[in-house]
């Protein structure tokens, strides 16, 4: 390559008379030109000094040493094109305009385009630099410095639409950060806006990208809850983010799901979070709502709603809205939650059963998922809304919920919870759960369903609104421990039905339960007004004994029937009719220590029989005493003391 010097004489001419005089004084350092190809390389210090070139030939390349000074990592090369060339207007961004009548410098993106060759200023509203730089669709971009650049996250048309706002990377594009630079939400008044907005989007990987949002400093709206740092919606293909931090936004830190303006559009698709961080966030660390080969592996969903919140404010929340393309299939690998305010992992099917849905698939894997310190409503929470009518009751959502090891420490309050789990909803099957010292926040009294490990529960609104009975749910080595020396767990498991409910396709393999305020009285423990079958293999379940029972039929053989210690007066169990009894035992335990009584009555003409008394119809058992009743011959129950 032939290399030559412009003398000063030469230079001053070529930049022209403006150009020279603000240059003359420090030309010598600045004025070498080198030839690139055909042409040749001016090196000058800044995009100032550039755009005051007078007399450049068409085919020039020039190189600057900074954008605002030199030396500030902004420097780029730019070729001189002709404007009758160059389609459209420059936008003194990228591309600049000189003086030089009919030129312009434009960019070379063969190495794609660094934040500071665009002038991108911490504390400086970028908003309109950035996005002419993703209008170049460069396949490379990057992001140095600790520096913070603004960017104005509202929509420009709303509230006529909300979520056309922010900032949209080109398909086929790579973004690099170096862990310092991050984008700053400007302070909006909205409950809905995007910073980093994927709609459409294809092929898109970003590395190591940081987004702040308003919240706790500059928002001013208080409506809301829709305000998002990454916004990967309908036609987002094939788009991977690592280690993404999210922070501080109105709404998500991360959204998957459907453009409201465009719902009927496909899906997105293939999305990647690896190893990524949310923390800080109002509403939620990562929604989910629809999606299609959706993968989360690592990372950790933090600290949601501890600024400021509304609900959810889980960690992460799979919830797929009533909308006609809604479909989820996600996997979770090694993810943790972490001190959310309301949850860690929230999985809600149910809006799938409505009838605009297409095809109502709701899969989700979970594999070594961890909790740590999360918040009231469950660690891990199976969800359902209300259903609006009882045709949604009927139909059945496909695809099942799969959990292969879960660690859930210190839940604030239940560790793990079933609500509204109707029978339309996905199986669930669960192995190696582990519930480590819930209630953490101490709550006292006799509240089971805040203080217990599991829970499932059926209330007399959910039976009010036609939910009567559970979904599939097989658990297999569930573990409910409590390591403090003064334990907090009420109890392993607690499932408690109102009247005209019932649980009838749970499956318990192996449960264990340690250290629990009732005393290591079996895993499950069962408070019901209507009937409750579990397939059980293990230590024998529980019914507290808290109202009279009776046992029409052989649900509760196998079942220890418990008075609790604080029980007063006299609480009757009526058996079931011998002849349809027959190889069936009930057991039946008084623990308390406040006098009370537990009444045992044949029904019919049945009788019980003690070794070594008459034949009765009533049998008391009084406190500290345990008995068994069995069925071995029509007409009598054979009773035997248990201690």
């Amino acid at each position: 390559m032939e290399s030559k010097k412009l003398s000063r004489r030469t230079l001053l001419s070529t930049m022209g008379i403006a150009g020279g005089a603000m240059l003359a004084g420090r030309m010598m350092p600045l004025g070498r030109a080198e030839a690139a190809g055909s042409a040749s390389m001016l090196y000058i210090g800044t995009v100032a000094q550039m755009v005051l070139l007078a007399s450049v030939e068409e085919g020039q390349w020039v190189r600057t040493n900074g954008y605002y000074i030199e030396g500030d990592g902004g420097g780029a090369k730019y070729r001189i094109t002709a404007s009758t060339s160059y389609a459209g207007t420059p936008d003194g961004y990228v591309d600049h305009a000189l003086s030089a009548a009919g030129k312009v410098a434009v960019m070379d993106l063969s190495n794609g385009i660094d934040m500071k060759q665009i002038g991108v200023q911490s504390g400086v509203d970028g908003t309109a630099r950035v996005r002419a730089a993703y209008a170049k669709n460069a396949k490379m971009y990057t992001y140095t410095g600790d520096m913070a650049p603004i960017i104005d996250c509202d929509d420009p048309n709303y509230p006529a639409s909300k979520f056309s706002g922010g900032i949209f990377p080109p398909s086929f594009s790579y973004h690099r950060f170096d862990g310092q630079f991050r984008f700053q939400a400007k302070g909006s008044a909205n409950g809905e806006y995007v910073l980093f907005n994927f709609y459409g989007r294809e092929h898109v990987t970003m590395v190591r990208p940081w987004v702040v949002g308003d919240v706790g400093t500059t928002h001013t709206g208080t409506t809301g809850e829709w305000g998002f740092g990454f916004y990967l919606v309908s036609g987002a293909k094939h788009i991977t983010i690592q280690d993404g931090l999210a922070e501080k936004f109105w709404g998500d830190g991360y959204y998957v799901g459907i453009h409201p303006s465009y719902p009927n559009e496909a899906i997105s698709e293939h999305i990647t979070l690896e190893n990524c961080i949310a923390d800080s966030n109002r509403r939620q660390g990562l929604s989910i709502t629809a999606v299609r080969c959706c993968r989360v592996i690592g990372g950790e969903y933090r600290n949601t709603g501890n600024i400021a919140w509304t609900g959810p404010a889980f960690g992460i929340d799979i919830e797929p809205n009533a909308q006609a393309k809604a479909y989820v299939d996600v996997s979770l690998i090694d993810v943790t939650t972490r001190n959310n305010k309301m949850g860690g992992l929230e999985l809600v099917p149910g809006f799938l059963s409505r009838s605009i849905v297409e095809e109502p698939y709701f899969n989700v894997f979970v594999s070594n998922y961890r909790s740590i310190d999360d918040g009231q409503t469950g660690a891990i929470k199976f969800n359902n809304p209300a259903p609006a009518n009882a045709a949604e009751l009927q139909k059945a959502i496909r695809g099942q919920i799969v959990i292969e090891k879960a660690t859930v420490v210190r839940p604030k309050r239940k560790g793990v919870e079933w609500g509204r789990w109707g029978k339309h909803a996905p199986h669930v099957v669960a192995s190696d759960i582990l519930v480590q010292d819930p209630n953490e926040d101490g709550v006292a009294g006799i509240s089971y369903t805040q203080q217990s490990a599991f829970v499932l529960t059926l209330t007399a609104d959910d039976v009010t609104k036609g939910m009567t009975q559970t979904g599939r749910i097989t658990l297999i080595r569930p573990r409910a421990l409590d390591t403090r020396a003064t334990p907090k767990m009420r109890a392993p498991f607690w499932m408690q039905t109102a009247a005209g409910s019932s649980v009838q396709r749970m499956t318990i393999v192996d449960g264990f339960g340690e250290n629990d305020l009732d005393g290591n009285k079996g895993f499950v423990r069962v408070n019901e007004a209507s009937g409750v079958t579990v397939r059980y293999t293990g230590d024998r379940p529980v019914k507290l004994l808290d109202s009279p029972l009776v046992c029409a039929t052989g649900i509760w053989a196998g079942y220890e029937l418990r008075l609790p210690e604080t029980a007063t007066g006299v609480l009757d169990v009526e058996l079931p009719a011998s002849t349809v009894s027959l190889g069936l035992t009930y057991t039946i335990v008084n623990a308390s220590q406040a006098g009370g009584q537990v009444r045992i009555k044949a029904s019919g003409a049945d009788q019980l029989k003690a070794n070594g008394t008459a034949a009765a119809t009533q049998w008391i058992v009084e406190p500290q005493e345990a008995y068994s009743a069995g069925a071995h011959m029509a007409g009598v129950w054979s009773l035997s003391d248990t201690i």
